[in-house]
């Protein structure tokens, strides 16, 4: 198909074109952006939508390949649009991105239930607003990220490494850690000091 200038149309124009023939304007992009997702499996994000990335984890039960481990063994971001992004840990890191996300992160590498997706961030979660630059200390900053490297123990079996536990969260010990280590620069208020 051709535009009167005989620019050649891609075939999303052309079934826009066409949607616009026997609907409106909003029922036509629905069209074309329902085509999208069936083919692509990825969804039409506009710049007008605030969507933001969420954050997973791939938590290995067990390791079926004997390569990965168990544990938390990859890191990953669902985008706004459907796909998905994971960053392999370990010695030999890599990086894969899935147009049809989370399908295919728990189709390859689900492995019947042995790993599982544990999503970091909640659908209605909105990502913080940054702080200005300079509005907390240096020193309270690396006392935060030493605290949120420090190993904390399982609840179940109080390891300090990847264990075996199912359904453990160790965000509580987590949080413990955090405000023990930031304790000193809080006011009764709990404001900054």
């Amino acid at each position: 198909m051709t535009t009167p200038t005989d620019q050649p149309m891609s075939a999303v124009a052309a079934l826009l074109a066409l949607a616009r023939r026997h609907t409106d304007e909003e029922a036509a992009q629905a069209l074309v952006a329902e085509a999208a997702r069936e083919l692509t499996g990825r969804t039409v994000v506009g710049p007008e939508q605030q969507l933001a990335p969420r954050r997973f984890t791939l938590r290995r039960h067990h390791d079926v390949s004997g390569v990965s481990g168990a544990g938390a063994v990859a890191d990953g971001v669902l985008w706004p649009d459907g796909t998905a992004s994971v960053r392999w840990r370990g010695a030999h890191p890599s990086a894969v991105f899935w147009d049809r996300g989370r399908v295919s992160v728990e189709f390859i590498h689900g492995h019947q239930g042995a790993t599982e997706i544990v999503m970091l961030d909640q659908d209605d979660e909105q990502p913080a607003e940054a702080a200005e630059p300079g509005t907390v200390p240096l020193h309270v900053r690396r006392v935060l990220d030493h605290a949120l490297r420090r190993p904390v123990p399982c609840p179940k079996c109080s390891r300090l490494t990847a264990c075996r536990c199912a359904g453990a969260d160790r965000t509580e010990a987590r949080l413990d850690v955090v405000l023990a280590a930031l304790a000193p620069w809080l006011t009764a208020e709990g404001e900054a000091a």
